[in-house]
């Protein structure tokens, strides 16, 4: 017999399994930290998606102004309750499956309360409904799987997974939405709906549920035979709706500022193009036998900004005027329908529009009468306007921006403004649209910033000021400014500048003069700040009352049906 072997297995010591067993665990608590990321991470690209949802009900900022304390509140008691509540965590994994794909029917079927509940209580009673139970749940899920594996292990004992959870989710829900970006731009952002179950599927099948056929009927309906659905079809039943209201829809597409899409009123003959809840301008339908190349325009103010072109120094001729007219050249930041920038091709004036969103620039030289011999820059206003405040020059400047039902801040802070009066030549002229509600801390910081960076401004509303005193002064009020403290004025206009239509005739010439004083006295008497690029947070809150006010003024010319259908 061949000799026995001395050699045995070395014997592991208590310590080194110990440490090996430790290190098993943080293996494993680690593993569980990366999927839980993940799936938060993923979770809450999804609900910021269904919490988008609301953007064309109320617009972005009411839509918006519950989401993050609803979940916040949701995290909070999935933490206080996930020991309580019976289950495993696949357990709960199978219903938040369900619940992920179920919950955009209920979202979708709550629009059309939206009247009703109005844009303060509407967004909150639908988050209560579908975002808070749905983030509690996912939570739950999180904290469960969490606890298998770190319970053991962590030094903070039962608190670790709810810390973990509450750290991981804070640091997903502070992330880009690197997946919504990635797929921007392909056939899935045609619709939010399509985006959203593209992130919601794949997670509901990571978890298979035996309960998923209570989610197929509302998944099946809500993507074949609803307004909402991704797939072309869907805009004969979004028209068989819309027609009970007056009005069709021409075309329609998610975007950069949002659901943009171009409506016809058939009933009274005019087309219009909206932004979530706005509307960025609308054009009449020509008579028969007065075709024109310009068609009359629906909102007179945007025939208002057109006035840049009759401004003339106090004891200045006309005729220089009209000569100069034919000299200058134009920057419009902001395009809408393209009303004012196609009145200034018009006359001769070389243009230049810079819009951010290249849907709003392509609907509105494809379905309005934008022309095209105009220099269009697809870009960020701050970004065009800080690479050129010192190389290019313009005799006229418009400033007419209003997306989502609010004021965007920062294209109104000393910055921006102060980059465009270096834009403007010596005589030039700049017209700056605000619309909002006079009476808010927001407009009165808004229009005294203006008034602060350019020395010479005339003010004037859309229309008459209320005669009585009320609560809300929503309007549109037009500064025409230039960069030197000189006077100025308006000469008449004359047939020429009306380009044969009437909105012309009757709203070119401005109006209704409003006095600088009262908003330089009133924000001395109220400590009102400039507003500037690193304190535009202060004005979120009256930035929010305001949008809720102009939701309420876009309800009134437009019926909830339309609003709600899109």
């Amino acid at each position: 017999m061949p000799p026995q072997s001395d050699q045995r297995k070395p014997r592991t010591s208590p310590r080194q399994k110990k440490s090996a067993g430790g290190m098993k665990l943080i293996k494993g608590a680690v593993i569980e930290l990366l999927w839980t990321f993940l799936h938060l991470y993923l979770f809450l690209e999804a609900s910021s998606i269904l919490n988008s949802f609301l953007f064309p009900i109320y617009g972005s900022l009411p839509g918006s102004r519950y989401s993050w304390p609803l979940e916040l509140t949701a995290f909070l008691a999935a933490g206080s309750m996930y020991r309580v509540c019976g289950g495993s965590s696949q357990v709960w994994s199978q219903w938040l499956s369900v619940l992920l794909l179920s919950i955009p029917t209920l979202q979708l079927y709550l629009f059309r309360f939206s009247g009703q509940l109005g844009a303060s209580k509407g967004p909150l009673v639908s988050g209560l409904l579908t975002l808070f139970p749905l983030t509690v749940i996912g939570a739950v899920v999180a904290n469960k799987r969490l606890a298998q594996k770190i319970d053991e292990w962590a030094p903070l004992g039962g608190r670790m997974p709810q810390i973990m959870t509450m750290l991981v989710s804070l640091v997903a829900y502070k992330s880009p939405n690197i997946f919504t970006k990635l797929l921007f731009g392909t056939i899935f952002t045609k619709s939010r709906l399509a985006l959203y179950y593209l992130l919601a599927i794949p997670q509901s099948l990571f978890s298979p549920s035996k309960y998923l056929f209570f989610a197929a009927l509302p998944v099946l309906h809500t993507t074949f035979f609803s307004v909402y659905s991704p797939l072309p079809h869907s805009n004969t039943f979004l028209n068989t709706t819309l027609q009970q209201h007056g009005y069709s829809i021409v075309a329609r597409q998610e975007s950069l500022t949002g659901y943009i899409s171009v409506l016809d009123n058939v009933k009274d003959g005019f087309r219009v193009m909206r932004c979530d809840h706005s509307l960025l301008g609308g054009e009449w339908f020509p008579q028969p036998g007065h075709e024109t190349s310009l068609r009359e325009p629906v909102y007179a103010i945007f025939v208002m900004l057109e006035a840049v072109r009759l401004v003339q120094s106090v004891g200045g001729s006309e005729n220089q005027q009209k000569n100069a007219n034919s000299q200058k050249n134009a920057l419009v930041i902001g395009l809408g329908i393209g009303t004012t920038p196609t009145a200034l091709v018009a006359h001769g004036i070389d243009t230049t529009i810079v819009e951010i969103d290249p849907t709003v620039h392509d609907f509105a030289t494809r379905y309005f009468t934008l022309p095209s011999n105009h220099t269009s820059v697809i870009e960020d206003a701050i970004a065009f306007v800080d690479r050129n405040r010192r190389k290019k020059k313009y005799g006229y400047i418009i400033h007419d921006v209003f997306t989502g039902g609010a004021e965007p801040i920062n294209l109104f802070t000393v910055e921006f403004l102060a980059g465009l009066k270096q834009m403007l030549t010596v005589d030039g002229v700049i017209a700056i649209n605000y619309a909002g509600d006079l009476h808010l801390p927001s407009a009165r910081a808004i229009i005294l910033t203006i008034l602060t960076v350019f020395p010479s401004c005339r003010l004037f509303r859309e229309s008459p000021a209320p005669s009585t005193s009320p609560h809300i002064d929503f309007t549109n009020l037009v500064l025409f400014c230039r960069q030197t403290a000189s006077a100025f004025t308006f000469r008449q206009p004359t047939e020429p500048d009306f380009l044969n239509t009437q909105a012309r005739k009757h709203y070119l010439l401005p109006r209704h003069e409003v006095d600088p004083a009262k908003f330089l006295d009133r924000g001395k008497g109220h400590g009102e700040q400039l507003v500037r690029k690193d304190n535009t947070y202060l004005l979120r809150e009256s930035q929010l009352n305001g949008a809720r006010g102009h939701w309420a003024v876009m309800r009134s010319v437009v019926p909830d049906a339309v609003w709600e259908n899109w």
